[in-house]
């Protein structure tokens, strides 16, 4: 397997994106730390990031880091219109776009060429139309690409840090920080492997927390250090996945820009401040939960073969639990009979919770292999199903609600088309 030279790869992130946001709708918080997030940082501004304040956070320590921290819950759907501005724009150059996340991009520009100069015209078009920075990365393939645009990034906060150190000083300085050329970064092809050597081997794809532990183990922390690896080697530690891991670590990736790329999974959460410990509330925020997702799946002619429960306690220690149906299923009574009964063991210590999740993965299309005998309970809920999704796709989706979801709508706002959730992640 060999890198394909002749591929022009462009990866685009929005610079904080959330905190970004509410910075560039309120002028107050200009210039200020903000974070995003309840319970745990889902943004952060470079100015907060300055005081060591990360993504992934918890907003204690976060504050404790930083006594003038500003915390905004946010707001899911304004970030998602303007993701779809900067996706529209993105449109304008090229069909073929991959939406790995909100503020997430792979463009193949192959066929334009010239991608660095339609990153430039991309960065300023953002700035003038949306309002918001974005950092470029550019190569032969999506692995390269991605951390090409983790440097931009980083040259970012570099600038960022030492434009609030000395900008009243320098008046010079702080306008050469706005070319736009420190926010791309561009790898040609044939220096994949050499562009990442230097790198964490946890840039690589497949390198999670229990891959760059055993990597530790065998005091192996770079990419440089991995290529030299035998894939025999690999395959033993890692099966499967060390041939691939071998060829990421120099610089080759053969996976395509997939504008259509189907749902791996589904996944629904929210959380809780203060933490919450009545079971009765939890098991219908679970049940809602499951609603949603099962409805999306429905939408999109999906199926999950298992599930995982995911809770987190007033202390943030973590528990999960995990299941598997026979045949894939979207029907929400079958799914959330099954996430009840994960959740009632998995909810042991007597503590309250701060949040809950449901994903449903993976994904598949529907079982619709007919059965030997007639199944009427089965034709029955889905022919309710089906109902539901019609009424609440012309009223709204609280238009319905369930018997469980009644005790939410005593405590919750709601609105058409949900109920006003807090979460870390800002999951719809």
């Amino acid at each position: 397997m060999v890198a394909n030279p002749e591929r022009s790869i462009l990866h685009l992130d929005v610079d904080a994106f959330f905190a970004s946001v509410e910075q560039r709708d309120d002028p107050k918080l200009r210039g200020k730390p903000v974070v995003v997030g309840t319970g745990v940082a889902a943004s952060c501004s470079y100015e907060a990031r300055r005081y060591g304040v990360r993504t992934g956070m918890r907003l204690a320590e976060a504050r404790h880091l930083c006594r003038e921290l500003i915390v905004i819950p946010g707001e899911y759907p304004r970030y998602e219109q303007v993701a779809r501005r900067i996706l529209a724009v993105c449109q304008e150059r090229t069909p073929l776009i991959e939406v790995a996340a909100l503020d997430d991009l792979y463009l193949d520009l192959t066929r334009q060429g010239q991608a660095e100069q339609t990153a430039r015209e991309l960065r300023t078009q953002i700035h003038e139309e949306v309002s918001l920075s974005v950092s470029v990365g550019i190569a032969c393939n999506k692995l390269v690409a991605k951390v090409a645009t983790k440097q931009a990034k980083q040259k970012k906060l570099q600038i960022a840090d030492c434009r609030l150190q000395i900008a009243e000083r320098s008046p010079v300085f702080q306008s050469a920080i706005c070319n736009p050329q420190s926010a791309i970064v561009a790898v040609h092809a044939g220096a994949e492997a050499e562009y990442l050597a230097p790198w964490p081997a946890r840039v690589l794809p497949g390198v999670g927390p229990k891959v760059e532990t055993r990597l530790d183990r065998l005091n192996v922390q770079r990419v440089a250090e991995v290529a030299v690896i035998p894939v025999p080697v690999l395959r033993g530690l890692f099966g499967k996945r060390g041939r691939v891991l071998h060829d990421e670590a120099h610089g080759i990736d053969p996976r395509p820009v997939e504008p259509r790329k189907p749902p791996q999974s589904a996944s629904r959460r929210t959380s809780f401040d203060p933490p919450i410990a009545d079971r009765a509330f939890l098991r219908a925020m679970l049940d809602y939960l499951v609603e949603r997702a099962a409805a999306w799946m429905r939408f999109h002619d999906l199926a999950a073969h298992g599930f995982t429960v995911t809770i987190r306690y007033g202390d943030y220690e973590s528990d999960q639990g995990h299941g598997a149906f026979r045949r894939p299923t979207n029907q929400e009574q079958e799914l959330k009979e099954a996430v009840r009964e994960r959740f009632e063991p998995l909810y042991h210590r007597r503590l309250p919770l701060r949040l809950v999740s449901v994903e449903l993965k993976p994904l598949g299309p529907p079982d619709r292999q007919p059965g030997l005998f007639p199944d009427f309970d089965h034709e029955r809920a889905r022919r309710l199903a089906a109902c539901k999704d019609a009424i609440r796709q012309r009223y709204g989706f609280t238009s319905l609600l369930s018997g469980s979801a009644l005790l939410l709508a005593d405590r919750l706002e709601r609105d058409r088309e949900n109920f006003r959730l807090r979460t870390p992640c800002l999951t719809r």
